[in-house]
């Protein structure tokens, strides 16, 4: 799998990986017509054309795009929205991994009456109303699931990877995609910054934190 370059949008980056200067690609892209051609077309224009490497016709046309106002924060090239949230907890991959497995413990950090049929195909549902299918379940690494909340971005997805930082620490980084416009994105990411937080609490502590209760701190 190809890595990503580090500082692939830093000006001096630009100019040292690609021949040219952030202006002097935005004009280029100017007169390409980037919003009647779109997303793929002109990052592949980049990369034939121009010969510039695939990470870079990447991050080029992405800033390019929200410089002039055609992609929002957060907006993927499909025009659906993305949103990532990340905790670092002090517990073993296991213990995180399990947090999201069990639905008591589920029920606790998260919310009311969890089930979940935790297999690839199973489904869950619990009393917030949110519910789905698990798509992919990689224990202890990666978990995969439809959102199905129809009151919050119902046919989205959320993927939750569990990345261990030495024997005792875990960053679980959850990413939430396919959601329809920036309202939702803005809800979701307040939804799961909260969750984590919770999370977070709860593997530490022994205590979940309420949504309402994080709300009121004003923490973020």
């Amino acid at each position: 799998m190809a890595t990503r370059p580090k500082d692939t949008t830093k000006d001096e980056t630009i100019l040292a990986k690609t021949g040219k200067t952030r202006e002097e690609w935005y004009a280029i892209l100017d007169a390409f017509d980037r919003r009647a051609k779109g997303h793929k077309e002109t990052a592949n224009f980049l990369y034939e054309v121009h010969g510039v490497e695939f990470w870079y016709c990447q991050a080029i046309t992405i800033e390019y795009e929200r410089e002039r106002g055609i992609r929002e924060v957060g907006q993927r090239c499909d025009g659906k929205f993305a949103v990532s949230v990340t905790r670092t907890v002090a517990v073993p991959v296991q213990r995180a991994w399990d947090a999201w497995a069990n639905a008591d413990q589920v029920s606790t950090w998260f919310t009311t009456r969890a089930n979940q049929d935790f297999r690839e195909g199973g489904v869950y549902d619990n009393g917030d109303g949110d519910k789905g299918v698990y798509k992919r379940i990689v224990p202890p690494k990666r978990l995969v699931f439809t959102w199905e909340n129809e009151e919050h971005c119902p046919g989205s997805q959320v993927i939750v990877e569990f990345l261990p930082k030495g024997e005792d620490k875990t960053s679980v980084v959850l990413t939430h995609e396919r959601l329809p416009d920036k309202k939702g994105c803005e809800e979701m990411k307040e939804g799961w910054t909260w969750a984590l937080t919770s999370l977070k609490s709860y593997l530490e502590t022994g205590k979940a934190i309420g949504y309402e209760a994080w709300k009121a701190s004003g923490a973020k």
